[in-house]
């Protein structure tokens, strides 16, 4: 069977599921400059602050996924609290890129912890990530950290989840490093049947492979295959009906099952497509040369920017030849 017809099956569901999709979500509102999409009663979306900002608001506060650029914190916070007046408790970063970590002094600031000290000076709210995001942020000793230690998450994990019950809600952490990099989290809140992936989804482009970080592209079909199974699928006379998990990708639209499907499908083809090149002893020139992502190009390729598809094929090739060619 052809790459593409692999492919068609989730090309059609995402289009059948679409309408539901969008009966779901409200119309947005714009303030200082950001826009904000409300996607369940007590869930909202905030757009273009850097990554996209997930808020969670409930009787015990807001919860915040990702925070944005630091140049963006002060209309991100105004964006927020628009949202509602409620402190912040909880910040999760879901990785260590500047456009999900810049905002977490400024929003931080403005809140409270989960576990207030009532006799702590200074009281601002949880900041969660895994723990490889506080080693990113951080430095040794005597060196000079990358980022400035207000930024810094105060409380990490390294489990395979942190789940914990905040705002009548089921939350929970999950580690997915080495997809994106060796610091990726996806967040689930399960009665609004939201998950936030950062970027180990970004629909704007081939998912960002960085070796340099930890990423890999076993680890990033790991991270969507393991994504796909927090969906609850309804049945087929169903699926026009509202109801179904929705996904909030580190960058790009709101997403749903049929969309996911359609991602980690192409990514499978093409990985496929460049380990069959590697089997056979092509060179990455030669694996350019070939266009291994012809026919998903049109839809998912970037021939300018910060991450390009021939970046994508790099990052595939890297990591599937043999050690030593």
């Amino acid at each position: 069977m052809s790459p593409l017809l692999r492919v068609i099956p989730a090309i059609l569901l995402a289009a059948v599921w679409a309408h539901g999709l969008a009966a779901q979500t409200h119309p947005s509102a714009t303030r200082a400059g950001l826009e904000t999409i409300q996607i369940r009663p007590n869930v909202h979306v905030i757009f273009g602050a850097g990554a996209n900002v997930t808020v969670h608001s409930g009787e015990d506060g807001l919860i915040v996924v990702d925070t944005g650029t630091t140049e963006a914190a002060p209309r991100l916070l105004e964006a927020i609290k628009a949202i509602s007046p409620q402190p912040i408790r909880l910040i999760v970063n879901t990785s260590v890129g500047a456009d999900h970590v810049g905002g977490n002094a400024v929003l931080a600031a403005s809140g409270i912890g989960i576990s207030p000290d009532p006799f702590a000076i200074g009281q601002q709210a949880t900041v969660l990530a895994h723990e490889n995001v506080l080693l990113r942020m951080s430095a040794p000793t005597g060196s000079e950290s990358p980022f400035p230690s207000r930024m810094w998450p105060n409380d990490t994990y390294t489990s395979r989840f942190r789940p914990m019950y905040v705002n009548d809600e089921a939350v929970q952490v999950i580690r997915q490093t080495g997809a994106h990099s060796d610091a990726d989290s996806m967040v689930l809140f399960r009665k609004a049947d939201v998950v936030v992936t950062g970027d180990i989804v970004d629909l704007r482009h081939f998912p960002v492979i960085d070796p340099k970080m930890g990423g890999s592209i076993q680890g990033e079909l790991d991270a969507l295959n393991r994504l796909l199974t927090e969906f609850v699928i309804p049945n087929l006379p169903l699926v026009l009906k509202p109801g179904r998990t929705l996904v909030v990708p580190g960058h790009g639209y709101i997403a749903d099952y049929g969309e996911v499907v359609e991602y980690r499908d192409t990514v499978t083809v093409v990985r496929d497509i460049i380990q069959d090149m590697v089997n056979k002893g092509m060179t990455l020139a030669q694996v350019k040369a070939a266009n291994p992502t012809k026919g998903y190009r049109g839809r998912w390729g970037k021939e300018s920017g910060p991450w390009t598809t021939d970046m994508f094929v790099e990052a595939v090739f890297n990591g599937l030849k043999r050690p030593g060619s």
